[in-house]
């Protein structure tokens, strides 16, 4: 029942207490909000709401809350005065319902369903009691009613905006049908007004004849059923412009395609009533098979229950018929299981706020209140965006949430426009603004969960992330560091250096450096395989089948294969200084007998080049005991017993030193040494290189 927006309070308050029995408090409440009135019919009225609750069935308390939440007595409101004489719980109630009224009209638009999903959540959390809401939706509906009336286009295209993205969905949610129904028609009609009027245009079009038509198949339904003796009542089901514009606009259907224009509800006294009813309906039109939904033996996952079917009617057009008990349709319009979560989708199930709305749900039908068990808050951003956040979240735990780097970043934060620390606990409803430094870094204590910096297990996950991405940095660069002195002192090229990494079974130097750096892969075994790689190409480079072409290799074999050198005159080459053991080839100069080369020889590769006639392979004579003079190249790491170390190895093999040249790298902190030393016998010097090799902290023992 609407009542005329500029009606006199005293009319008002008298129907509203001939709804409910002439309750005394009521009465009091409607005389307080009586007094305020200001002839102005654009503002809600405590009694217009209370009496649109009256039609939901609410409670006395909420009627009351309801009507003394008059926008107009909000001047003279005094939580106190209000306890005392009507009772905590309706003066807590007003107290909330203000509060609401704070956030209302804050926003034409949501940029996401999802601000506009934390914007209905906030709302709901809120209050301690979720008759507060309800009655908040009927201020929110006497709103839409007098829209009309408000001049500002603009501010009338923010309020029906607003309701569509807030307030219908929570009528929605909490199965007031008829309510969010009508919220959603009052509201389409200043979003979208010329769509709005196309709409009930086409509804209108011959609107006489489609009322003859429903008042012939109404009256043909009502007689089949009474011959078939089953009460019922049969009239029109309404029709909902936003509905339409939704189905329409969801299904891509035009305005033709639509079953449902043409309605009839059906209410009966019981289920078996229905199934009945169900087959009148079907003997009398043919039915359309894929339109036949039983919401009663499979309600929908909210409760919801009723036949739906469609059939080609009288002269063949579609009709759309609802059969349903009068429980099912009291709770399908006004109580808990209008189909909230049927028009939601799947998404909602599994949700735990939604569950929980559920249950309030409940609490509802039985007109009874409750709160939500809120596990989250909702704060503002300085542009007005609503953010979830877990309880307890601090101004860091938001900036962590809307993105890593302005969380590492974050150095404070203004709450309600004053400064307070990171670690300040946020409430519903605060305005968060947060201040970063752009070469800002996290503190290692926020990832600490005692320092109540962080709520969100999330947040110091990434706090943590960051710590150990930037060890993994700092040990890549250790690693790098060893990877590059140990190169430069062994001189390893870049085929050798990728030979280590096949050998160290790693796919590039960087993920050599890591390995380092991290522990995973130790000096000492890098360092071995390093020698190793250098060991095996430096043999293989002295294979004269690796190292000369085909031509070479074939002249090599027109000479003796090897020569004695048993009484022929010949001396070392100054270059290598082959010593008796190594493998050598002799060049046959002019007058001076032979000049020995070690195989290895640097300029041999030039004499095989232009007087390769001139080269031929010799052998040593062996000579039991014969001392043998080497010179030897010793790289290592400076320290202290570098040189005692090596004095100790030599006199173990009896080594007498001729002389020695050391000198000490700044850069690399390395020890180059050359010893000339002589041994006592060639079976010496193997050995004694290895035991040198074999010392801590040398990294190289060649012959020179």
């Amino acid at each position: 029942m609407q009542h005329p927006l500029d009606q006199h309070p005293d009319a008002l308050c008298a129907d509203l207490l001939a709804q409910t029995g002439d309750n005394s408090l009521l009465r009091e409440a409607c005389a307080q909000a009586s007094a305020v009135w200001d002839g102005d019919p654009t503002r809600p009225r405590g009694a217009r709401a209370a009496l649109v609750l009256c039609e939901m069935k609410a409670d006395p308390d909420t009627l009351l809350a309801a009507t003394l939440g008059d926008p107009r007595l909000r001047a003279s409101f005094n939580e106190g005065e209000l306890a005392a004489h009507y009772g905590s719980l309706v003066a807590h109630m007003v107290a909330e319902l203000h509060r609401l009224n704070t956030f209302s009209e804050s926003q034409a638009a949501f940029e996401n369903p999802q601000q506009a999903e934390n914007m209905r959540r906030l709302l709901l959390a809120m209050v301690s009691d979720v008759r507060v809401i309800l009655i908040k939706l009927a201020y929110r509906l006497e709103r839409l009613r007098a829209l009309p009336l408000v001049d500002n286009p603009n501010l009338r295209q923010i309020v029906a905006r607003e309701t569509l993205d807030i307030f219908a969905p929570i009528a929605h949610r909490l199965g007031l049908g008829q309510l969010k129904w009508e919220l959603e028609d009052l509201a389409f009609r200043h979003v979208e007004p010329e769509t709005y009027k196309r709409i009930a245009s086409l509804l209108d079009e011959k609107r006489v004849e489609r009322e003859e038509y429903m008042r012939t198949v109404r009256d043909q339904l009502d007689r089949a059923l009474r011959s078939e003796g089953i009460a019922a009542k049969v009239y029109g089901r309404p029709k909902h412009l936003y509905s339409i514009f939704e189905k329409m606009r969801r299904k891509k259907l035009d305005f033709a395609q639509l079953f449902d224009v043409r309605a009839l509800r059906v209410q009966v006294d019981n289920i078996s009533d229905c199934y009945a009813a169900l087959s009148v309906v079907h003997n009398l039109w043919q039915p359309i098979h894929s339109e036949y939904d039983d919401y009663i033996a499979h309600p929908k996952p909210n409760g919801y229950q009723s036949l739906h079917t469609a059939v080609h009617a009288f002269e063949g057009k579609t009709l759309e018929v609802q059969i349903r008990t009068a429980a099912m349709h009291d709770q399908a319009e006004l109580g808990v299981a209008a189909h909230w979560r049927y028009k939601a989708g799947s998404q909602a199930r599994g949700d735990s706020f939604e569950d929980d709305l559920e249950r309030l749900r409940l609490a509802l039908e039985e007109g009874e209140g409750g709160a939500l068990n809120v596990r989250s808050i909702y704060v503002f951003t300085p542009k007005g965006h609503v953010i979830e956040l877990p309880q307890g979240a601090t101004p860091l735990d938001l900036a962590y949430s809307l993105h890593t780097e302005l969380g590492h970043q974050c150095k404070g934060a203004k709450v309600n426009g004053r400064l307070v620390p990171l670690n300040t606990p946020l409430k519903n409803t605060d305005r968060v603004e947060l201040m970063r430094a752009p070469q800002g870094t996290p503190n290692r204590e926020w990832a600490d969960a005692k320092s109540g910096y962080l709520v969100s297990k999330g947040a110091r996950a990434k706090v943590r992330a960051w710590f150990k991405q930037r060890e993994r940095d700092s040990a890549r660069e250790e690693g790098h560091a060893h990877w590059d002195k140990t190169v430069r002192r062994l001189g390893l090229s870049r085929e050798q250096r990728e030979l280590l990494l096949q050998k160290l079974k790693l796919k590039s130097e960087a993920a050599v450096w890591e390995a380092l750096g991290e522990g995973q892969l130790s000096h000492a075994t890098f360092l071995d395989a390093a020698r190793a790689t250098l060991a095996l190409t430096q043999e293989q480079g002295n294979t004269p089948s690796d190292t000369q072409s085909l031509p070479r290799r074939l002249a090599a074999a027109s000479i003796p294969r090897s020569l004695s050198l048993e009484g022929l005159q010949a001396e070392p080459a100054r270059c290598c200084n082959p010593m008796p053991g190594d493998a050598i080839v002799g060049f046959i100069t002019r007058g001076q007998g032979l000049r020995l080369h070690r195989r290895d020889c640097h300029n041999l590769a030039n004499l095989r080049r232009t007087q390769p006639e001139r080269l031929i392979d010799v052998e040593w004579p062996y000579l039991q005991g014969m001392a043998v003079r080497a010179e030897l190249l010793i790289l290592g790491e400076d320290r202290a017993e570098f040189l005692s170390d090596i004095s100790h190895v030599l006199s173990m093999f009896k080594a007498r030193v001729n002389a020695i040249d050391s000198t000490r790298d700044r850069r690399t902190e390395q020890v180059h040494m050359r010893l000339k030393l002589e041994l006592p016998s060639l079976d010496n010097l193997q050995p004694l290189i290895d035991k040198l090799a074999a010392l801590s902290g040398l990294d190289e023992v060649r012959r020179v």
